[in-house]
């Protein structure tokens, strides 16, 4: 039977190996949020099929060209946020994400209490759980600004 102390010492430096591996970088980051307006511009550019957006419960976006415009919107900043990932200028679009996730979580969020959405239940799930991702993004490039910053 293994001794104890060494046994926790061995967990404890595994522990410290996998922090070391998974490190949140701002690359990385960038790069995830890059995936997620990407994706988000892909669901935008789909708002003329009204059963998409019936089937998740979420109003229909009327005249559809302001979703499609800000799915474009989307791809564009996607495509500077994996661009300048890992580069000089990576820390002013990290900052500039930060503020546009945290605005989008604040906006989403006022809205929803408000109850003024026109989402069913469904959809009102989906648009809490948008407004929690873009806090979450905007935490984490807070994050590796401040810890970049230090």
């Amino acid at each position: 039977m293994p001794d104890r102390p060494q046994t926790v010492q061995s967990i404890a430096a595994a522990v410290r190996d996998l922090r070391r591996h998974l490190r949140l970088t701002q690359t990385l980051v960038l790069r995830l949020d890059a995936l997620s307006n990407g994706s988000l511009a892909l669901f935008l550019f789909a708002s003329s099929w009204d059963a998409l957006f019936e089937a998740f419960g979420l109003p229909l976006p009327r005249p559809a060209f302001y979703a499609q415009l800000l799915g474009a919107a989307l791809v564009a900043f996607a495509i500077v946020e994996w661009g300048l990932a890992g580069k000089p200028g990576e820390r002013a679009v990290a900052f500039a994400a930060a503020i546009g996730s945290a605005l989008g979580a604040a906006v989403l969020a006022v809205w929803l209490a408000a109850g003024e959405t026109g989402a069913d239940t469904h959809g009102l799930v989906a648009l809490w759980s948008v407004a929690a991702f873009l806090a979450i993004a905007a935490a984490a490039h807070a994050v590796v600004l401040i810890r970049a910053g230090s």
